[in-house]
């Protein structure tokens, strides 16, 4: 008599540690945001991926470990200058915070990303869905804007029911479509979705939208990168909108062939050339740039430039450890802490050189190594290896104004993809699953 198999057969998903996972957890995205749970469940499905499987390539391994040093070295720089010397009851809380798991979140990304494969075809089919997915959101959005609501948010999520004064629940685990955010005194109406605050949301975008240019049906292909650029342009984060036109630029660049290119730059020396003799002061045009972007939302720059002179003020008194997390608000009525709003300054005040120094290494062997992989690859693969590139400038571009900590689990999608750009091709397992019922492993059809 033989025993049979104990499992339940209902044609339910067998769950298990493959790239399958991932991309069930980003086309299921709506769902656990609803729920106030998608941050929890991307914590989870990015430790289990990584628990299950290393990557085999020297240059994956070499960028995750370099994420992930980053936190390490904050989590020692709280607890010698937070727990050890000020606060040893409120800092072992900050422990655990996003400052420090952030960045071993990222790393761990990175390294699931690698060893699973998460820049193959399944997964980016999946984001480009993603991306589908904002369009419907954006339109009843943009309906209630219509009807004059303040806000479409809901925060009767599983987190605000738990505690509903918790920041990090407000952040992380409530659903909201948009919000009418405010910075000292100047009130926007900004798309905000699946991500805790809106500059995540264009990062996010700009991810979006590039991974799914590699999508092969061009239907899915435009509503992907469609529902990216909604979220770059209605996030009003005028960070991503920059980045996400060097993006394009970039791509554009390294595409074309090389006389094309030589083309580029006879022109823009013959452009230069003219307006010398017109004698334009093109020098002080391009600088005058910055002063009129701040001048678009005025609030919002000086409240960033508060946060970066205190930043850096205590980063002098305490340079080498820094204050082991974000400080008090330089607002009294609004929350904008010190360490805020930057990942440089941020770094400095809160981690010290120390910290810092960890991020700078991280981010130059990130582009070193997506530099060497564009440089190696031909044909489609060179065509991920571009997206890799500008994907990880974009995060460089990023890093002085935005806290990367705060976004790497909302926009997982960007390291995981980083990391299986990173792995060499033959290293890759299931390599290139089409998204598609015939081919999509056996568990998914049930036994």
């Amino acid at each position: 008599m033989t025993v049979q198999n104990p499992r339940l057969k209902f044609g339910l998903p067998e769950l298990v540690a493959d790239q399958s996972l991932y991309a069930l957890m980003l086309t299921s995205t709506v769902l656990f945001w609803a729920a106030g749970l998608l941050t929890l469940v991307q914590a989870a499905v990015i430790v289990t991926l990584a628990y299950a499987r290393a990557p085999v390539g020297f240059l994956a391994r070499l960028v995750a470990i370099s994420w992930i040093s980053i936190g390490l070295f904050q989590f020692t720089a709280s607890v010698l200058a937070g727990v050890w010397r000020e606060e040893p009851v409120t800092g072992v809380a900050q422990l655990f915070g996003f400052g420090v798991f952030g960045w071993i979140m990222g790393g761990l990304a990175i390294w699931a990303g690698a060893a699973h494969g998460l820049s193959s075809r399944l997964i980016i089919r999946s984001v480009a869905l993603l991306g589908a997915i904002i369009i419907p959101l954006a339109l009843i959005g943009a309906l209630g804007v219509a009807l004059g609501l303040p806000h479409l948010y809901s925060g009767y999520t599983i987190p605000m029911l738990i505690a509903p004064h918790s920041p990090a629940a407000l952040l992380y685990g409530s659903a909201a479509i948009y919000i009418s955010e405010e910075t000292l005194g100047e009130l926007k109406t900004r798309l905000v979705l699946f991500y805790p605050y809106t500059t995540a949301l264009g990062l996010g975008g700009i991810g979006i939208t590039m991974i799914s240019l590699l999508e092969k049906d061009w239907r899915l292909r435009l509503m992907g990168m469609a529902g990216g650029i909604v979220g770059v342009v209605f996030s009003w984060s005028r960070l991503a909108l920059g980045a996400m036109l060097l993006c394009a630029l970039g791509w554009i660049w390294l595409k074309v062939s090389l006389p094309l290119r030589l083309l580029f730059i006879t022109l823009a020396l013959v452009a230069l050339f003219f307006i010398s003799v017109a004698d334009v002061d093109w020098i002080n045009f391009l600088l005058s740039i910055q002063d009129r972007v701040d001048g678009v939302r005025a609030g919002s720059s000086l409240a960033r430039h508060l946060i970066y002179e205190k930043s850096f003020e205590g980063f002098l008194q305490s340079p080498i450890f820094g204050y082991g997390w974000i400080g008090p608000s330089v607002h009294p009525k609004e929350i904008l802490p010190i360490g805020s709003h930057s990942t440089v300054y941020g770094l400095l005040y809160t981690g010290g050189i120390m910290a810092f120094g960890a991020f700078v290494v991280a981010i130059s062997i990130t582009v070193i190594a997506s530099f060497i992989r564009l440089n190696s690859e031909k044909g489609e693969r060179r065509d991920e290896a571009i997206v890799l590139l500008l994907l990880s400038l974009t995060l460089l571009f990023f890093c002085k104004y935005e806290s990367l900590f705060s976004i790497t689990l909302p926009c997982s999608y960007i390291f995981a993809f980083i990391g299986g750009a990173l792995e060499p091709h033959d290293h890759r397992p299931d390599k290139d699953i089409a998204f598609t019922s015939s081919s999509m492993p056996r568990r998914y059809h049930g036994s």
